[in-house]
């Protein structure tokens, strides 16, 4: 959706004005009156669950959203509220929408409301339909203008329409790698696409084939590369303002199909496995993202990229590996090929010396079993960093939540043949897998966002569709804005 924060809509030329209404307000609106006289008069209340159309003249329909008691309204209220809004407005086939923000979330204002609730907008009528030939089941383009809360003027107002676009496009740019299929999105491919979004946010692209990968001895990544025919991918992005004082460097898991390997998953679901290399997306999205909104803060985007497939030349359980650091792995699980590949990732990213690495992954299932869809698992060796991440994933509706990496699980990767093993078994899988990674890393300052239950939804939720969802964008952009202004 094509969304504009503005405090002046053309009234005239909309199909369809929303005006979301707090528990106990009076739908108090300058266009409409009459109609909105009469809908205040029908008993409407504003609660959650309650909604009310009427016809109008100019616009030509009018509809009240309950949000809610305004003192209780929160994100996942407000992103719930303009999904319903987007559905609406899809199936009544609106091209022009007005949607009329007269509230914000307490813990948040007004303004950090308004750029959260027009990206959501953006993202609300998302469909993936890249492979659908049928022109009637693609929808109309919408076009929506958000009316902020009054404190937010005009200024400010096109001020927050510039940062929500820009966040907008990166979690696009996330939700479409996604949902692209295995055979579109190869590690090739996923290389080209982010040659592109480099180039059109004005940043530095170097893609690494599989010679320049055996010259850097990335042991992990080649391992398992090897039961495939697509090549392998290292993909480096490079976003250097001149004003940056810090340094980040984000890490992406670029799996962009995972059958298992040797140790193959069940067939049931394995049509999702397309999904694992959303942690890759999400570094792409999000140095996008930040280039879009000239952070004065330096941000390497570090993937490495292959799909994981059995074949008669694939790496086998019992082999052992000598990753880029020159740590030996046991492989005791072919299907444990994200942290393989994110053992050279990482300490390419360490060898640059930044002050924060983050790196996100799809990695384990046991994350999924302990956090479900409603939070990403986070681990850090860093009290400060967790504690800013857990502040930035609340301002924008992207939990975490923090989980151990204590030494006293290490005994669990412990190997008599190699340096580690790179998998621990079922007990603590979120845990040992996160300690796996951490051998890797050489950074005072470092976090693992498992995204396993969060980068996609296997079902149509209240807040948005099925398919990749962004996630990592909204939560890293929030933390790299904390270091611009710190």
């Amino acid at each position: 959706m094509d969304v504009t924060i503005t405090r002046e809509p053309k009234v005239a030329k909309a199909d369809h004005l929303f005006v979301l209404i707090a528990e106990g307000a009076r739908p108090d609106v300058a266009v409409a009156a009459k109609s909105m006289q009469a809908i205040a008069a029908s008993g409407f209340a504003g609660r959650a669950d309650e909604s009310l159309s009427t016809v109008a003249g100019e616009p030509k329909k009018i509809t009240l959203i309950g949000i809610g008691k305004a003192e209780s309204l929160t994100i996942r209220g407000l992103r719930t509220a303009i999904y319903s809004i987007a559905k609406m407005a899809k199936k009544q086939r609106d091209r022009n929408i007005i949607v009329v923000m007269p509230v914000a979330v307490p813990k948040l204002g007004a303004e950090e409301t308004t750029r959260v609730a027009a990206e959501a907008l953006a993202a609300a009528d998302y469909k993936y339909d890249v492979y659908i030939t049928k022109t009637d089941d693609k929808p109309l383009p919408i076009h929506a203008a958000l009316v902020p809360p009054d404190a937010v003027d005009a200024k400010r107002a096109k001020q927050l329409d510039d940062e929500a676009k820009a966040i907008a496009a990166g979690v696009r740019t996330v939700r479409d790698l996604g949902n692209g299929p295995g055979n579109l999105v190869t590690p090739t491919f996923l290389g080209q696409r982010a040659e592109e979004v480099a180039k059109g946010a004005g940043i530095k692209c170097t893609v690494y084939g599989r010679r320049e990968i055996e010259k850097m001895k990335m042991g992990g990544l080649l391992a398992v590369n090897r039961g495939s025919i697509e090549e392998p991918r290292f993909i480096v992005l490079e976003y250097a303002p001149r004003k940056a004082k810090k340094h980040v460097a984000l890490v992406g898991k670029g799996i962009t199909f995972d059958s298992g390997g040797i140790s193959i998953k069940p067939a049931e679901k394995m049509e999702e496995m397309k999904f694992d290399m959303c942690g890759a997306a999400a570094v792409i999205g999000t140095i996008q993202a930040a280039a879009m909104l000239a952070l004065p803060v330096r941000v390497t985007g570090v993937i490495a990229s292959t799909d994981n497939l059995p074949s008669g030349s694939a790496y086998k359980p019992g082999d052992i590996i000598t990753t880029s650091s020159g740590k030996t792995v046991e492989v005791v699980n072919t299907d444990a090929e994200g942290r393989m590949i994110l053992s050279d990732a990482l300490h390419y990213a360490s060898e640059l010396k930044p002050d924060h690495i983050i790196d996100y992954a799809t990695l384990t299932g046991a994350c999924v079993v302990a956090l479900g869809s409603e939070a990403a698992g986070l681990f850090s060796n860093n009290d400060e960093l967790a504690q800013k991440l857990i502040e930035c994933g609340e301002r924008v509706g992207e939990r975490l939540w923090r989980l151990p990496e204590w030494d006293d699980y290490k005994e669990l990767i412990r190997s008599e043949w190699a340096d580690m093993k790179n998998s621990g078994g079922r007990w603590g899988g979120a845990i040992t897998a996160a300690l796996f990674l951490k051998e890797f890393v050489n950074c005072p300052s470092w976090a693992h966002l498992d995204i396993a239950g969060t980068a996609y939804a296997e079902h149509e939720t209240a807040r948005e569709a099925r398919g990749a969802t962004g996630a990592g964008v909204r939560v890293t952009i929030a933390f790299l804005e904390s270091l611009s202004h710190s």
